[in-house]
């Protein structure tokens, strides 16, 4: 736990995150791909979610047993507030992501999802002394989302066409959902320890996504594959590593210091995409970018007398 509270190492651990949350975007889509996950079947792509949070929830807890952590649940008021944590955190944090991708290209979607970050360093400011809303993260800020918007976005008309509550809509209540949840895993954390808020709120709100999947219907049983079992695996491993690592960051650091760095998600994601989709790498996302590394050295700058 050291090392989480280590203030040299939580920018390259809030990094690893969105590193590896970033890495999950195109994994998402060569698992649907191989597992032959159709794009109106979203009943099929909440199933694959929620196995993936579920699984993951139990690796966590698999660790918290080794490390013998007390696994009880104290009192009510913390099963409460458990509960609402894999709600919001999970549950409905990715069905209304899911939602609102079947009805919005990506590049919109990935400008609004982004603001949940954003959204957390307001929240964060207004509710915690310690973490103050400055002038100085407000260019941050508006350093990080200039960049998403270089990377997504074409002719303003085309792209302000169209708008949606499914669509637009949904992926907004998705980012309000990433900002409460972080604040909520500040509250949890003072009832229990984080990583076992993390199994158990993965597990319940994996599981609560899986019924609502059979409740929407999968439109055809998922093509099971070697490969398409790795791709399931390594998105296990992604969530069970870095929503540890993410929550137990936020449970003791500043939180604009660290929700700054989800900004990355969408400028690594495209670089990714790329890579193992083959998908076209254009010259301003390198730009974007380094708008966003701007950002996340601003907010994270340490300023004599005030950090």
């Amino acid at each position: 736990m050291n090392i989480i509270k280590s203030e040299k190492a939580r920018p390259f651990l809030a990094f690893l995150c969105a590193l590896g949350w970033s890495l999950a975007y195109p994994l998402i889509k060569l698992g649907y791909e191989k597992m032959e996950i159709m794009p109106d079947d979203l009943g099929g792509k909440v199933l694959f979610a929620g196995v993936r949070f579920f699984v993951a929830g139990l690796l966590v807890m698999v660790f918290c047993l080794v490390n013998k952590n007390d696994m009880r649940i104290k009192d009510g008021e913390s099963f409460k507030i458990l509960l609402l944590f894999a709600l919001v955190n999970t549950s409905l944090h990715y069905l209304f992501s899911y939602i609102g991708l079947s009805f919005m290209t990506s590049s919109r979607s990935t400008i609004l999802d982004s603001m949940g970050g954003f959204m957390l360093i307001i929240l964060s400011g207004l509710i915690y002394t310690e973490d103050k809303f400055s002038t100085r993260k407000l260019f941050g800020c508006l350093f990080g989302i200039c960049g998403i918007i270089l990377i997504n976005v074409g002719p303003l008309d085309k792209f302000f066409g169209g708008i949606s509550f499914m669509g637009d809509g949904m992926i907004l209540l998705n980012a309000c959902c990433a900002a409460l949840g972080g604040i909520l895993t500040r509250l949890v954390s003072k009832k229990m320890d984080i990583n076992l808020a993390t199994a158990y709120g993965m597990t319940i709100g994996g599981g609560l996504l899986i019924l609502v999947a059979l409740i929407l219907g999968p439109k055809r049983p998922f093509k099971i594959s070697l490969l398409g079992l790795l791709i399931m695996t390594g998105l296990i491993l992604i969530s069970a590593l870095c929503f540890g690592i993410y929550n137990a960051l936020i449970s003791c650091h500043p939180i604009s210091k660290i929700a700054i760095f989800n900004a990355l998600i969408p400028v690594l994601g495209v670089i990714f995409s790329s890579l193992i989709l083959g998908e076209r790498l254009k010259w301003q996302y390198f730009l974007a970018g380094l708008m966003v590394a701007t950002g996340v050295c601003i907010i994270n700058l340490k300023v004599k007398g005030k950090d």
